[in-house]
Protein backbone atom coordinates (compact mmCIF):
# COMPACT_ATOMS: atom_id res chain seq x y z
CA UNK A 1 0.00 0.00 0.00
CA UNK A 2 1.54 3.56 -1.51
CA UNK A 3 2.14 5.99 1.45
CA UNK A 4 3.36 9.43 1.44
CA UNK A 5 6.05 10.77 3.47
CA UNK A 6 6.58 14.33 3.32
CA UNK A 7 9.54 16.24 4.21
CA UNK A 8 10.41 20.23 4.20
CA UNK A 9 11.34 19.95 0.76
CA UNK A 10 9.68 17.98 -1.19
CA UNK A 11 7.22 14.79 -0.92
CA UNK A 12 7.84 11.16 -1.25
CA UNK A 13 5.65 8.32 -2.28
CA UNK A 14 6.61 5.23 -1.46
CA UNK A 15 5.47 1.47 -0.21
CA UNK A 16 6.57 0.53 3.33
CA UNK A 17 5.62 -2.96 3.18
CA UNK A 18 8.97 -3.87 0.48
CA UNK A 19 11.42 -2.22 3.19
CA UNK A 20 9.78 -2.03 6.50
CA UNK A 21 11.45 -4.34 8.20
CA UNK A 22 15.43 -2.82 7.77
CA UNK A 23 14.51 0.35 9.96
CA UNK A 24 13.07 -0.10 13.41
CA UNK A 25 12.41 3.81 13.03
CA UNK A 26 9.78 3.40 10.25
CA UNK A 27 8.57 0.05 11.79
CA UNK A 28 7.80 2.20 14.88
CA UNK A 29 6.41 5.16 12.91
CA UNK A 30 3.92 2.75 10.65
CA UNK A 31 2.44 0.71 13.52
CA UNK A 32 0.47 3.91 14.71
CA UNK A 33 1.92 3.96 18.11
CA UNK A 34 3.25 7.49 17.60
CA UNK A 35 0.17 8.61 16.26
CA UNK A 36 2.24 10.73 13.79
CA UNK A 37 0.11 9.86 10.66
CA UNK A 38 -1.49 12.68 8.91
CA UNK A 39 -5.52 13.58 8.08
CA UNK A 40 -4.67 12.89 4.64
CA UNK A 41 -2.54 9.88 5.52
CA UNK A 42 0.84 10.79 4.82
CA UNK A 43 3.50 11.64 7.29
CA UNK A 44 5.79 14.22 7.95
CA UNK A 45 9.70 13.47 8.52
CA UNK A 46 11.64 16.67 9.61
CA UNK A 47 14.73 15.41 7.36
CA UNK A 48 16.67 16.79 4.22
CA UNK A 49 14.88 15.31 1.16
CA UNK A 50 18.25 15.51 -0.58
CA UNK A 51 19.64 13.13 2.42
CA UNK A 52 16.32 11.20 3.01
CA UNK A 53 16.28 10.11 -0.78
CA UNK A 54 19.47 8.24 -0.12
CA UNK A 55 17.80 6.75 2.83
CA UNK A 56 15.19 5.29 0.74
CA UNK A 57 16.60 4.48 -2.35
CA UNK A 58 18.82 2.01 0.04
CA UNK A 59 15.36 0.96 1.80
CA UNK A 60 14.24 0.20 -1.89
CA UNK A 61 17.18 -1.62 -3.10
CA UNK A 62 19.24 -2.48 -0.20
CA UNK A 63 22.16 -1.27 -2.21
CA UNK A 64 24.70 0.46 -0.14
CA UNK A 65 25.31 3.79 -1.51
CA UNK A 66 28.70 4.95 -2.86
CA UNK A 67 29.17 8.80 -3.81
CA UNK A 68 31.84 8.57 -5.96
CA UNK A 69 33.23 11.48 -8.96
CA UNK A 70 36.18 10.71 -10.85
CA UNK A 71 37.34 14.27 -11.22
CA UNK A 72 36.64 15.31 -7.04
CA UNK A 73 36.94 11.75 -5.45
CA UNK A 74 34.75 10.58 -2.32
CA UNK A 75 31.69 12.82 -1.02
CA UNK A 76 32.69 12.57 2.81
CA UNK A 77 30.40 15.40 3.67
CA UNK A 78 27.08 13.59 2.12
CA UNK A 79 28.51 10.13 3.71
CA UNK A 80 28.76 11.75 7.03
CA UNK A 81 25.39 13.34 6.64
CA UNK A 82 23.76 9.91 5.62
CA UNK A 83 25.42 8.23 8.39
CA UNK A 84 23.53 10.57 10.68
CA UNK A 85 20.49 10.06 9.21
CA UNK A 86 21.14 6.30 9.17
CA UNK A 87 21.54 6.33 13.28
CA UNK A 88 18.38 8.29 13.78
CA UNK A 89 16.28 6.05 11.15
CA UNK A 90 18.08 2.97 12.72
CA UNK A 91 19.37 1.27 9.35
CA UNK A 92 21.71 -0.87 10.95
CA UNK A 93 23.50 -2.22 8.08
CA UNK A 94 23.96 1.17 6.13
CA UNK A 95 25.21 2.64 9.59
CA UNK A 96 27.99 0.38 9.72
CA UNK A 97 28.62 0.51 5.70
CA UNK A 98 29.07 4.17 6.44
CA UNK A 99 30.69 4.43 9.81
CA UNK A 100 33.46 1.56 9.11
CA UNK A 101 33.90 3.20 5.62
CA UNK A 102 33.47 -0.14 3.43
CA UNK A 103 32.90 2.17 0.39
CA UNK A 104 36.50 2.98 -0.02
CA UNK A 105 37.00 -0.54 -1.15
CA UNK A 106 34.30 -0.08 -3.74
CA UNK A 107 36.42 1.99 -5.82
CA UNK A 108 39.99 0.89 -6.83
CA UNK A 109 42.52 2.81 -9.08
CA UNK A 110 44.33 1.01 -11.28
CA UNK A 111 47.61 3.14 -13.16
CA UNK A 112 49.67 1.61 -16.02
CA UNK A 113 52.90 3.41 -17.51
CA UNK A 114 54.51 2.68 -20.39
CA UNK A 115 56.94 4.12 -22.94
CA UNK A 116 57.61 4.13 -26.29
CA UNK A 117 60.46 3.86 -28.15
CA UNK A 118 62.17 6.89 -30.48
CA UNK A 119 62.69 5.60 -34.42
CA UNK A 120 62.74 8.93 -36.22
CA UNK A 121 61.17 12.56 -35.68
CA UNK A 122 57.64 12.72 -33.93
CA UNK A 123 54.96 14.38 -35.85
CA UNK A 124 53.45 15.75 -32.67
CA UNK A 125 49.56 15.19 -33.44
CA UNK A 126 47.26 12.58 -32.41
CA UNK A 127 43.96 11.35 -34.29
CA UNK A 128 41.24 8.99 -33.17
CA UNK A 129 39.22 6.51 -35.33
CA UNK A 130 35.07 6.14 -34.73
CA UNK A 131 36.13 2.95 -31.76
CA UNK A 132 37.64 5.21 -29.68
CA UNK A 133 40.86 4.36 -29.73
CA UNK A 134 43.86 7.27 -29.87
CA UNK A 135 46.93 6.68 -31.71
CA UNK A 136 50.33 8.88 -32.10
CA UNK A 137 51.82 9.43 -34.88
CA UNK A 138 55.70 9.47 -35.86
CA UNK A 139 56.64 7.24 -38.43
CA UNK A 140 54.84 4.46 -37.43
CA UNK A 141 51.54 4.50 -35.27
CA UNK A 142 51.90 3.66 -31.84
CA UNK A 143 48.04 2.29 -30.55
CA UNK A 144 46.44 3.29 -27.41
CA UNK A 145 43.49 1.07 -26.99
CA UNK A 146 40.84 3.39 -24.39
CA UNK A 147 37.29 2.34 -22.80
CA UNK A 148 34.98 4.11 -20.94
CA UNK A 149 36.70 3.65 -17.82
CA UNK A 150 40.47 4.30 -18.72
CA UNK A 151 41.93 7.78 -18.60
CA UNK A 152 44.91 7.92 -20.81
CA UNK A 153 47.40 10.64 -20.64
CA UNK A 154 50.53 11.30 -23.09
CA UNK A 155 53.42 12.67 -21.41
CA UNK A 156 56.18 14.01 -23.14
CA UNK A 157 60.03 12.92 -22.31
CA UNK A 158 63.35 14.36 -23.54
CA UNK A 159 66.48 11.66 -22.77
CA UNK A 160 69.85 12.10 -24.33
CA UNK A 161 71.76 9.75 -26.38
CA UNK A 162 74.76 9.25 -28.17
CA UNK A 163 74.28 8.82 -32.34
CA UNK A 164 76.49 8.17 -35.24
CA UNK A 165 76.07 9.62 -38.13
CA UNK A 166 77.68 8.61 -41.56
CA UNK A 167 80.59 10.53 -41.88
CA UNK A 168 80.88 10.75 -46.03
CA UNK A 169 77.13 11.61 -45.36
CA UNK A 170 75.85 8.90 -47.79
CA UNK A 171 74.12 6.69 -45.03
CA UNK A 172 72.55 9.68 -42.35
CA UNK A 173 72.08 8.09 -39.00
CA UNK A 174 74.21 4.77 -39.14
CA UNK A 175 76.66 2.48 -37.43
CA UNK A 176 80.29 3.31 -37.11
CA UNK A 177 80.96 -0.37 -37.83
CA UNK A 178 78.60 -0.17 -40.81
CA UNK A 179 80.23 2.90 -42.19
CA UNK A 180 84.46 1.94 -41.74
CA UNK A 181 84.79 2.75 -45.62
CA UNK A 182 83.35 5.92 -45.28
CA UNK A 183 85.00 6.98 -42.09
CA UNK A 184 88.43 6.58 -44.34
CA UNK A 185 86.63 7.88 -47.24
CA UNK A 186 85.54 10.98 -45.83
CA UNK A 187 88.84 11.51 -44.16
CA UNK A 188 91.10 11.10 -47.95
CA UNK A 189 88.68 13.37 -49.31
CA UNK A 190 88.42 15.74 -46.53
CA UNK A 191 84.58 15.52 -46.57
CA UNK A 192 83.05 17.93 -43.59
CA UNK A 193 79.40 17.04 -43.38
CA UNK A 194 79.79 16.95 -38.98
CA UNK A 195 79.47 13.22 -39.14
CA UNK A 196 80.71 10.82 -36.55
CA UNK A 197 79.38 10.64 -32.97
CA UNK A 198 77.00 13.83 -31.74
CA UNK A 199 75.18 13.99 -28.31
CA UNK A 200 71.24 14.98 -29.07
CA UNK A 201 68.34 14.94 -27.71
CA UNK A 202 65.87 11.95 -28.17
CA UNK A 203 62.25 12.06 -27.55
CA UNK A 204 59.94 9.64 -26.16
CA UNK A 205 56.21 9.61 -24.64
CA UNK A 206 55.25 8.28 -21.57
CA UNK A 207 51.82 6.66 -22.04
CA UNK A 208 49.88 6.36 -18.63
CA UNK A 209 46.72 4.85 -18.34
CA UNK A 210 44.26 5.26 -15.43
CA UNK A 211 41.75 2.68 -14.84
CA UNK A 212 38.81 3.16 -12.57
CA UNK A 213 37.22 -0.20 -11.55
CA UNK A 214 33.91 -0.25 -9.56
CA UNK A 215 32.79 -3.38 -7.03
CA UNK A 216 29.10 -3.60 -7.49
CA UNK A 217 28.73 -6.93 -5.80
CA UNK A 218 30.59 -5.56 -2.75
CA UNK A 219 27.37 -2.69 -2.71
CA UNK A 220 25.02 -5.27 -3.33
CA UNK A 221 26.08 -8.67 -0.65
CA UNK A 222 28.11 -6.78 2.00
CA UNK A 223 26.93 -7.49 6.03
CA UNK A 224 24.01 -9.47 4.69
CA UNK A 225 25.58 -12.14 6.74
CA UNK A 226 24.89 -10.19 9.67
CA UNK A 227 20.97 -10.04 8.83
CA UNK A 228 20.36 -13.80 8.47
CA UNK A 229 19.04 -15.20 11.44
Amino acid sequence: MYTTIKTLQRNFVTDPERWLGQSIYFKSLFSGKWGDEQEDGSYFIETDAHIFEHILRYLRTGVLPVFYDRGKGHDFALYQALLEEAKYFVIERLEKWLRERKYLEVVEIRYLATETQDRGAYKKHTRSDNEGRTFMVEDHFVEITTSGNIETTMVPMVQQQNSFYCPNGKHGKSDEGYCRSCIEQARDDKIYVNGGWREEDQLKWCIVRKEVVFNHDLCVNAYLEDALP
